[in-house]
């Protein structure tokens, strides 16, 4: 049985089948594209070189506020691409500050006023199963994904 820790794993995995020689993946041990090697990192990244398409899974940590303004920081210092688009994923392992979860909301809409940023949050719901909240997130970032690139 998996367990909601088991969530970003799942899903990165799925994640890199959308690789391709013009789409670079990065999991959470590699550096986002665009950021020095020694920056921050993602769960899980797809980028064409034009659009970066970030993933965040909220599960043990405490911090989605910091997961949602490091792209802003990525931004302005290294403005690389033409839009940032951040899926992020609250699982029902998330125990933070609502008070964090309410900065991380009022950082992404800032952002969409400062820059083309698309900020998806996905909220599973407590009583949903693990299955059933992967196959909805699977379903919503290869929506996203084909709106904003070529997948062959």
């Amino acid at each position: 049985m998996d367990s909601w820790f088991d969530l970003e794993k799942r899903i990165i995995d799925w994640l890199i089948s959308f690789s391709s020689e013009k789409i670079q993946f990065r999991n959470s041990y590699q550096a986002i594209v665009g950021f020095p090697t020694s920056g921050f990192r993602s769960d899980g990244m797809l980028t064409d070189g034009k659009i970066l398409f970030a993933v965040e899974v909220e599960a043990g940590q405490t911090h989605p506020d910091t997961n949602v303004g490091k792209y802003w920081f990525l931004h302005d210092e290294y403005p690389k691409y033409s839009k940032i688009i951040l899926f992020h994923i609250y699982t029902p392992a998330f125990n933070s500050y609502e008070s964090r979860r309410k900065l991380a909301s009022f950082y992404a809409e800032k952002m969409k006023g400062s820059f083309p940023f698309d900020y998806k949050l996905f909220d599973c719901p407590k009583e949903s199963s693990f299955e059933e909240a992967f196959r909805n997130v699977k379903s919503e970032i290869e929506l996203t994904l084909n709106q904003n690139f070529e997948i062959t």
